[in-house]
């Protein structure tokens, strides 16, 4: 096998601040299947990947897309990732541009993984897509998929901001206009094979905001990806009352630390409490009792006169401050239920006993009928028990 025929879709060296010491001396990661019942050991070089994922024909070497994942994304991450890891610090700080190859790196994991995959090859009939405005006839919707990626890889945050990929653009805005937050845990965070989850809040347009609902959607499209199909969007989620509010975003990136994405409403509700009251449903425990932005120092200051000149004389070098918050045992077990929610059938995590309360926990709220309890863990605490007594 090539050396470059295993294709991570969770980054290899992110996996390793998953993984511990075994009996033997190895650094493994514990692996929870939630499709087959099982619970084993893995070391992080064969867990969260697939064989020849990446493998793109259309190109002159189909290894490209692996290899810039390499190159161009996960060698600079990995080494801020050296220096995230580290929950004896009480403050983060970056560059602008290490941030841009932080959100360039979330842009990626949103992307990347068999399970957005799927969402590109099983969709229904007569539902809108993104990539219809972009993919190239004959183009099959695997490559459009790739191709998206290797977009992605090949351009500079600012391009992506610009650029006419629809869907790129779309989610490369979202998170740019969106903060980060960082977050550490005394007990131990997981991660799915998703490489996140979503705090989403469901929201109803009210009968009188509906009209400038509408209007909004198609002004956005227009002004932002110059397509008049977003008003139709959104006559769609009036109609089957889908529309929401994703709090956050979370990203583990150790067992225990973690990043959040966090809605640009909630730097709103910081800055303007009047939003408060005007309907907006404002509702995140955690972000109730967390909520932070950076500290931001600008390399042009002096030039600085408003928020405009802020894009005018941005630098690479302006620096942002980030608090480094603690979560309860509480919270913790809640954004582990957050992951295990939206796995798609591997959950990742350092050590079996520590994770038995968060699995005790998800059962019990599953035998309460929870609304939001998506995965049948039943007989996963005897599994994981046995598991820890084979590696003693």
């Amino acid at each position: 096998m090539s050396h470059y025929d295993k294709n991570h879709y969770v980054q290899c060296r992110l996996l390793k601040n998953f993984a511990q010491q075994n009996k033997n001396g190895n650094n493994v990661i514990c692996v929870l299947n939630l499709i087959n019942f099982a619970a084993y050991y893995a070391k992080p070089e064969n867990a969260f990947c697939e064989n020849n994922l990446y493998d793109v024909e259309f190109a002159n070497n189909n290894k490209d897309l692996e290899l810039k994942f390499k190159t161009n994304i996960e060698d600079p991450m990995g080494t801020l990732l050296n220096k995230i890891d580290n929950d004896s610090a009480p403050t983060f700080t970056f560059t602008r541009a290490e941030l841009e190859t932080i959100k360039k790196y979330i842009l990626l994991q949103i992307y990347r993984t068999p399970h957005n995959k799927k969402s590109y090859t099983n969709i229904p009939d007569n539902t809108f897509e993104l990539s219809q405005f972009n993919i190239n006839q004959n183009e099959s919707k695997v490559d459009f998929w790739k191709r998206e990626m290797l977009t992605i890889l090949d351009s500079d945050w600012d391009s992506l901001l610009k650029t006419d990929m629809i869907g790129i653009r779309k989610n490369a805005l979202e998170i740019n206009s969106s903060f980060l937050m960082f977050i550490k845990t005394a007990d131990e965070f997981c991660i799915n094979d998703l490489g996140y989850c979503t705090e989403r809040i469901p929201t109803k347009i009210p009968e009188d905001q509906q009209d400038d609902f509408i209007k909004n959607a198609k002004i956005i499209g227009q002004m932002l990806y110059g397509k008049d199909d977003f008003d139709e969007i959104a006559k769609k989620e009036i109609a089957d009352e889908s529309s929401y509010i994703d709090n956050y975003i979370l990203f583990p990136i150790s067992s225990n630390i973690a990043i959040l994405v966090v809605s640009p409403l909630w730097k709103q509700y910081l800055l303007h409490p009047e939003l408060r009251h005007k309907g907006i449903p404002f509702h995140s425990l955690l972000l109730q009792n967390h909520l932070s932005i950076p500290m931001t120092t600008y390399k042009n200051a002096d030039k600085i006169k408003n928020d405009a000149d802020i894009i005018t004389y941005k630098s690479p070098e302006d620096q942002y401050i980030y608090q480094l918050h603690t979560m309860s045992c509480e919270e913790t077990i809640y954004l582990n239920h957050l992951t295990i929610n939206e796995a798609f059938c591997y959950i990742g995590l350092k050590t079996p006993d520590k994770f038995l309360k968060t699995i005790r926990e998800y059962n019990f709220l599953a035998s309460m009928q929870t609304q939001n309890i998506k995965k049948n863990l039943l007989g996963y605490v005897e599994l994981l028990s046995k598991l820890i007594k084979t590696n003693h």
